[in-house]
């Protein structure tokens, strides 16, 4: 079973216009979606981490906590991950797949994508679900 913690998302752009709500909006929409392909793939079941909303990353909380919370949820995987707009049109994340009894990573991508807008987002979404379902070990 895979818990998918929220994502962590920090904007250095300095872009005149505020845009955190999108920004919360797509997160929470990346991983929703990120949850799905997972589950819909036949070979991940979803664990839901007991957390408040919006207070779930590794921003949020430290590393060991989160995989206290995936232990009790019942995960096996534990998935975090952190997003960084670096300017207008350039993002990158990286992410960790953490075996929860082993606490070791057991996978890791760096991805990097342009554009700050749903379509940009929901690619790199279903390009991160291919990448953790292609790796084979769940």
């Amino acid at each position: 079973m895979f818990a998918v913690a929220e994502i962590h998302y920090v904007d250095t752009s300095g872009e005149v216009i505020d845009q955190s709500a999108d920004h919360r909006r797509r997160l929470r929409e990346f991983e929703a979606a990120l949850r799905s392909d997972l589950v819909a793939s036949g070979k991940i079941a979803n664990a839901a981490l007991e957390c408040p909303p919006n207070a779930c990353s590794v921003g949020d909380i430290h590393d060991a906590q989160l995989l206290g919370k995936a232990k009790e949820a019942g995960a096996t995987h534990l998935l975090i991950g952190r997003f960084h707009k670096m300017s207008t049109l350039i993002q990158q994340a990286k992410f960790d797949v953490i075996d929860v009894k082993g606490r070791k990573v057991v996978f890791y991508r760096y991805i990097s994508f342009r554009g700050d807008n749903d379509e940009a987002w929901r690619r790199a979404e279903s390009f991160l679900a291919r990448q953790i379902l292609d790796h084979g070990e769940w």
